[in-house]
């Protein structure tokens, strides 16, 4: 008995020990890839860069707004000017050649491109301001989002690249209205050119509001056909009265379950080079996903009759 037992300290002591090593090495993995993080830098900014970034900036704020920023940076203006983008281009400037990096002026543009800054209009129109910004943003290989998020993307190499990709990154899905259940879901890797995670991402997002709607946990086909059953629904686009209402309410059910199978099934399950999207096959789909968030926001919840 004293052996089995002792056998079984041993055993107790061997995975101990396992699982305190495991837990030690995902601790020096975990530090050493936020090291890795942290010593990843953006290039210096040249003179020229910082001088079109701050004239762009200082456009959106009055003098004191400005000094609020600098404050929230941490950040004492150097400059001794008195024109907004020249307090704003020498300090930085200044700052760039002591830090070996450009970070404390990239965080400055952050807090003065906060959307919150720009509701009702006041220190401009915000799409605007990210349309100029990201031009010179997309050289230097950074974008920023109309969520005022800093973004690490691909550089553009010429002027007309910028041109394109800012028209056809930002430009398209404002022309489109895109529903903003969809951009917020997959507005980083469309600006990133990531079109296949975004087609993704914005098809999961169907199934996810129908669950919200109705306390469904089921997914795919079954969510959809038991949510948007004729006789006994869950959801409802209209009365189901007449025969043209069951009817509509079938093709919703039906385009939503199409999504799910073209879309949905097919990128969780190909690998991204198997399954190419392009950015208009992009676009196309999502305005498609867009026009369904805008069904599913019309729906109402049928009440269930418990027997």
């Amino acid at each position: 008995m004293a052996t089995v037992n002792n056998r079984k300290f041993e055993n107790e002591d061997c995975r101990n020990l396992l699982i305190s090593s495991i837990i030690k090495i995902k601790v020096l993995s975990g530090l050493v890839l936020r090291g890795m993080m942290m010593a990843e830098k953006i290039r210096k900014l040249a003179n020229s860069e910082v001088e079109v970034l701050s004239r762009i900036v200082a456009e959106c704020m009055t003098g004191s707004q400005m000094n609020e920023i600098f404050r929230e940076c941490g950040v004492r203006d150097t400059s001794n000017e008195s024109t907004k983008w020249k307090r704003i281009y020498y300090t930085f400037l200044a700052r760039q050649e002591i830090d070996g990096s450009p970070n404390a002026f990239l965080n400055f543009i952050k807090k003065s491109l906060k959307p919150v800054r720009f509701i009702n209009g006041q220190n401009g129109d915000y799409d605007e301001i990210l349309l100029e910004i990201n031009k010179p943003l997309m050289l230097i290989g950074l974008q920023m989002t109309n969520e005022g998020k800093l973004l690490k993307i691909e550089a553009a190499t010429t002027i007309s690249e910028v041109e394109r990709r800012t028209r056809d990154l930002v430009s398209e899905l404002q022309k489109r209205h895109i529903h903003q259940d969809v951009i917020k879901c997959c507005k980083e890797e469309y600006l990133q050119e990531n079109y296949f995670h975004a087609i993704f991402e914005a098809a999961k997002s169907l199934s996810e509001k129908v669950r919200e709607k109705t306390g469904m946990q089921d997914d795919g086909s079954n969510l959809f056909n038991n949510a948007f059953a004729v006789n006994n629904p869950r959801l409802a686009i209209n009365s189901l009265q007449t025969p043209s209402e069951r009817n509509a309410q079938n093709g919703l059910k039906e385009m939503l379950n199409g999504v799910t199978h073209m879309v949905r099934n097919v990128t969780a399950h190909e690998l991204k080079i198997k399954w190419i999207v392009n950015e208009q096959d992009a676009i196309d789909i999502l305005t498609t996903i867009s026009f369904l968030h805008k069904q599913l926001d019309e729906c109402f919840v049928v009440p269930q009759h418990i027997a």
